[in-house]
């Protein structure tokens, strides 16, 4: 079914931390002329490299990354705040010809702009301070309860620790009368402005990502990591960056509570269990394609897949302007190095690739079409 251009095409590769996200990003950029937006909450924030796992020039390998590395850390940041930048750096992505790319694990973040949630501007800084104050007196569990009560499926969502979802959620519910969930509920009704394919990077042996994920650890260390929280921890302790993973696992070790060894542990612990509770998030989503990283090339085989959806859109989008120009080139190459061809055998032999490359991409089609992605 062909897809209008009144929606912007979207790819959104998501996965649990040390998956591999970011190189199947690049990967697919190079790929399709993307250009990647980062969905990642910690990401955000300069200045911590190392926790955040933010990739180096030499990993972007040229392509463009926005939403990466631009606030100054222990700045508050909401994922309404994350949506209005998200929302123009992918706009501006598809009018600058790249293919938008969204590229991270954080799931509130990847879901809010997929499903273009509208976020209620309804507050009060009164109620919020009074919160704020109540959460200091009584105790984040004590403000949790409370909000289980008021809104059960809000409070399944929210970690007991979130305190600042915990006081946004009961100020909405104070402020209107209508749960936080069914604020969201109800902003979901409306259509998304994009038209998306959503990959997502798992492994079929669990064993395979904790292996991973224990080795970034010990290289977040050698690279510096120490030194990085050491940095941060004196006024960031409570909110922002101070509280990326990675960070505040350290803690126990700068007080003399514990062995860096046993810090060590802890943080590749805290890790492996937020890469479950991403993947949880993730495989709900029954419109995802899962991708299985020990077994399968996942780079070859999302490939394959966006090209097959690639051809639901009409070439005149902008976005896809690029990749229908990357195809082209081989023969436009070919005729500049044989100077003595004429215009007529040029033409033939640009005809000819054209009409090569449309097989190509009819052949990837029906192949996916026959595969079952693993």
């Amino acid at each position: 079914m062909a897809v209008t251009s009144q929606k912007i095409p979207l790819v959104a590769v998501c996965g649990p931390t040390a998956s591999g996200k970011t190189a199947l990003g690049v990967g697919l950029s190079k790929a399709f002329g993307g250009a990647v937006i980062s969905a990642d909450s910690m990401q955000i924030y300069r200045g911590i490299p190392v926790a955040t796992a933010q990739p180096t020039e030499e990993e972007k390998c040229g392509i463009p990354h926005d939403l990466m590395g631009f606030l100054d850390p222990g700045t508050e940041f909401s994922v309404a705040d994350y949506c209005t930048l998200a929302h123009k750096a992918i706009e501006n992505a598809y009018k600058d010809g790249f293919l938008p790319i969204l590229v991270g694990g954080t799931g509130l973040y990847v879901d809010s702009v997929i499903s273009d949630i509208d976020f209620c501007d309804c507050g009060s800084t009164e109620v919020r301070e009074r919160l704020q104050k109540e959460l200091s007196a009584v105790g984040a569990l004590n403000l949790y309860e409370r909000l289980k009560a008021v809104d059960p499926e809000a409070a399944k969502k929210i970690e007991p620790n979130n305190t600042r979802r915990i006081i946004r959620a009961l100020e909405v519910f104070e402020v209107t009368g209508i749960p936080f969930s069914k604020q969201n509920e109800l902003s979901r009704k409306r259509p998304s402005r994009y038209e998306t394919l959503k990959l997502v990077v798992n492994f079929k042996d669990r064993e395979n990502l904790y292996k991973r994920i224990n080795e970034r650890v010990d290289k977040m260390l050698q690279n510096g990591l120490i030194d990085e929280a050491l940095r941060v921890r004196s006024d960031l302790r409570e909110n922002g960056a101070g509280q990326a993973i990675g960070h505040k696992e350290l803690y126990p070790y700068f007080d003399g509570k514990c062995t860096l060894k046993e810090a060590a542990e802890s943080l590749k612990r805290a890790t492996r269990r937020y890469a479950k509770r991403q993947l949880t998030w993730f495989l709900r989503d029954p419109s995802a394609t899962v991708l299985y990283a020990d077994t399968c090339d996942v780079l070859k085989e999302a490939e394959a897949i966006v090209a097959a959806w690639l051809q639901n859109f009409q070439l005149e989008d902008i976005a896809l302007k690029s990749a229908a120009k990357a195809a082209e080139i081989p023969a436009k190459n070919a005729a500049e190095e044989a100077p003595n061809v004429s215009k007529e055998e040029t033409e033939t032999a640009e005809r000819s690739q054209k009409a090569a490359v449309a097989d190509d991409r009819k052949f990837i089609g029906g192949e996916q079409q026959k595969r079952e992605v693993q």
